[in-house]
């Protein structure tokens, strides 16, 4: 079958951006010590031009607007065979903003015949994207840490990114549902943490997490009264059967400030559950099963030196930041 384009004749030309396209070396704060992510989620890039063309306008909309420093999407980007052409497109979207980017996969990704690992290795190699070296030996793929440098100090780690695959649907017979990150992916966090933990005089770096299925432990900070949430709940959490311990363990290695995720089309909100923001990007495809009106993406400023993010939602043709708020200020429950 002939491939069409897919988003819109705004994008330049894929081969000179990749004869251009210097992404940098590190990830480092700005001179103001902020670091301005935006997270685009459940793209579901397929066949339909008219869906594709409001999700490239509103990409266009959100990097013009908000000038990342850093893109992340967060899985179920395309639902179609001609992935490699698909992230060409994507890749070349982003790198007309000269932006680094990242990518994991949602449990969508690899139903059209490419697997997982190609999908993978198609985006590793586009230009401006930073996953250079993901774990190897553990449990899915595109899981990878990035350390985020500080503003003046060149070899100065001052926070971390954490990115997952939450694997797609359960390999266990008796358990039905969507996959889970796996014990050696936990494990390899464990290391990951301590290791940084260590170089930074066993003072643990503020961290966020990305993955693409919401934990279990979302439904619970959603349901407690204790908690105060932000934003918008429209169905019930879409969470493995299992729960493999990521959420405890981060707790114990006492980095990851929040996590973000996708999954769940209509969810929307942030809420705080033992001092861990869990939060929702906001959908970014067209309309689609749960007919939801209006793609956005989901902001988040890092402040350097600091555990604290603020974050709000970018609905495409609002100006408007929507949900906005401040961990940990905005979650204090006073007594």
């Amino acid at each position: 079958m002939k491939f069409k384009r897919l988003l819109g004749s705004a994008i330049l030309s894929f081969s000179l951006l990749t004869a251009l396209a210097q992404a940098p070396q590190n990830l480092r704060f700005n001179k103001n010590g902020e670091f301005k992510i935006v997270q685009f989620t459940d793209m579901h890039l397929g066949h339909d031009m008219a869906k594709n063309q409001l999700v490239s306008d509103m990409i266009s909309e959100v990097m013009e607007s908000e000038k990342p420093d850093f893109v992340v999407f967060t899985g179920d980007n395309t639902t179609l065979p001609e992935v490699q052409q698909t992230w060409n497109q994507i890749a070349a979207k982003i790198a007309a903003y000269k932006t680094p980017w990242t990518a994991v996969l949602g449990n969508h990704d690899d139903e059209h015949g490419v697997s997982r690992k190609e999908i993978e290795t198609i985006i590793r190699q586009e230009p401006y994207c930073m996953m250079r070296q993901p774990a190897e030996g553990i449990k899915g793929v595109c899981n990878h840490t990035l350390p985020l440098y500080a503003s003046s100090r060149k070899d100065s780690v001052s926070a971390l990114l954490y990115c997952f695959d939450t694997n797609a649907y359960s390999e266990i017979k008796k358990v039905k549902g969507y996959g889970w990150i796996d014990q050696s992916q936990v494990n390899w966090y464990r290391n990951e943490s301590q290791r940084y933990t260590q170089q930074n005089g066993g003072q643990p770096l503020p961290a966020l997490a990305f993955f693409h299925i919401p934990l279990p432990e979302y439904r619970q900070a959603w349901e407690s009264f204790a908690n105060r949430r932000i934003g918008e709940r429209n169905e019930k959490e879409c969470s493995p059967e299992m729960n493999s311990g990521l959420f405890v363990n981060m707790l114990e290695c006492g980095d990851v400030m929040g996590t973000f995720v996708g999954h769940d089309h209509i969810n929307s909100y942030i809420a705080c559950l033992y001092n861990i923001a869990l939060a929702y990007g906001r959908a970014s495809g067209g309309h689609n099963t749960y007919g939801y009106p209006n793609p956005g993406s989901r902001i988040i400023v890092l402040k350097e030196g600091k555990r604290e993010f603020d974050t709000w939602i970018r609905e495409k043709g609002n100006p408007q930041r929507l949900n906005e708020c401040s961990y940990p200020d905005s979650f204090e429950v006073k007594k």
